[in-house]
């Protein structure tokens, strides 16, 4: 079995020194392309986090005022109105941290735009750095490449 990356040919035509500047080229190379599988994974979970934010802020304005959130428990919570007797009053359960608060459900609204804005922001942020990422990397890949050629390889 034939366990060589190069041919005796490519091999023996490829005598390149390797300096400290290469070799920090190589290990700056192998740190951002560690990076943007980091930010690749962070920018799918605040991804799939804006669009859980924006089904229930569509699944929230499109409840009644009126009636109860079936996939938000209201809290029993009366209010006692004269002419029709008690009522419940529309409450959200709004999940902040690791705890869950009944908010009214127009606050709860607004919570869940400035979420919403936010995570957008996350997203846009992350995506920037990747692009920055990319853009070094790949001037640092026409850098080694002219140098080292067959020798090296760093395709991902």
């Amino acid at each position: 079995m034939n366990r060589r990356m190069l041919s005796r040919e490519d091999e023996s035509t490829t005598e390149v020194t390797v300096t400290r500047e290469d070799q920090d080229r190589i290990n700056k190379f192998s740190t951002l392309h560690q990076k943007q599988g980091l930010l690749k994974d962070e920018l799918e979970k605040k991804s799939q986090e804006k669009e859980y934010i924006e089904d229930v802020s569509n699944e929230l304005e499109l409840a009644d005022e009126d009636d109860l959130i079936p996939f938000l428990t209201p809290p029993p919570l009366y209010q006692h109105q004269p002419s029709s007797g008690l009522t419940l009053i529309d409450y959200a359960r709004y999940k902040i941290g690791d705890s869950f608060f009944h908010l009214p459900l127009e606050e709860a609204m607004h919570l869940l735009e400035a979420s919403k804005e936010e995570v957008g922001k996350e997203v846009e942020e992350i995506a920037e750095k990747m692009e920055a990422n990319e853009g070094v990397m790949n001037s640092l890949k026409v850098d080694l490449y002219a140098k080292f050629g067959k020798a090296i390889n760093l395709e991902v």
